[in-house]
């Protein structure tokens, strides 16, 4: 018989995303910082989503049912899975911060014709977030093997290659922070003044099916998410010195 179980905010970070439906400088401590920041909210106990349990939750709709062969419908997913979640957990934490569509954020100046593929926004459309999506079943996007190759020193220009188009958006916006995803896995990017350079810092690879921890290292995509939204309603904007601006910092990794 299956069960109803009910979540309030600070639950409902943890948990990880269901599986699709498919025919430079390592910041080695995002998962530490993603903990201490879930663990320093004062998180809202009202009950904001629920899920079922036991024998009847195979083929419920807390499983994947659409059949995904393209990236808007790999985006569309991720959307709707992790976009509810976060929007709720925001919105019960009176953070205003919404994950969405490029579209529908304010551009970093006018004319500007680019389009990434998420934002975090705020009702003032205003964007503090850049986020981008590659298909998980193209082998060049495999996040982890890019990881692992650049760190080795075997193939460095992969990892190069895939974080460029993000990289351009966090450029082109002057915004901090900025995460790349394949749904499956996802990375999480900051921009940093390092020995007066500008250089991008990627996170460990987090998996979609990774269920987050108040008490360990184990952090959820959600969770991640939540903690780049919260620290960039403070602080999302990098600018320095205007002798540095025209660093092809992105080569810098």
């Amino acid at each position: 018989m299956a069960v109803s179980v009910t979540h309030s905010a600070s639950d409902l970070l943890l948990e990880p995303l269901p599986d699709l439906d498919i025919p430079a400088r390592r910041t080695t401590n995002l998962k530490t910082e993603v903990v201490n920041t879930y663990n320093s909210q004062t998180w809202n106990t009202r009950e904001i989503a629920s899920r079922l349990t036991a024998n009847f939750l195979t083929g419920s709709v807390y499983e994947e049912h659409v059949l995904v062969s393209d990236e808007r419908g790999v985006q569309g997913r991720l959307e709707g899975r992790a976009g509810i979640a976060l929007g709720a957990v925001f919105g019960a934490q009176n953070h205003d911060i919404k994950l969405g569509a490029s579209k529908g954020a304010l551009p970093p100046y006018p004319g500007y014709k680019k389009a990434p593929d998420f934002v975090l926004m705020t009702s003032a459309h205003k964007a503090k977030v850049v986020g981008e999506f590659k298909v998980p079943w193209i082998r060049e996007h495999n996040l982890r093997k890019l990881i692992t190759e650049f760190e080795s020193g075997a193939k460095q220009d992969n990892l190069r290659h895939v974080l460029g188009q993000i990289a351009e958006y966090m450029f082109d916006s002057r915004l901090k922070h900025g995460f790349l995803t394949t749904y499956e896995y996802a990375i999480f990017l900051r921009k940093e003044e390092f020995g007066r350079a500008w250089v991008l810092e990627y996170s460990p690879v987090v998996d979609h099916s990774d269920r987050g921890s108040s008490l360990s290292r184990m952090v959820s995509f959600c969770q991640c998410l939540y903690h780049i939204g919260f620290l960039a309603l403070a602080d999302s904007n990098f600018d320095t010195s205007t002798g540095m601006r025209n660093q092809k910092w992105t080569a810098l990794f």
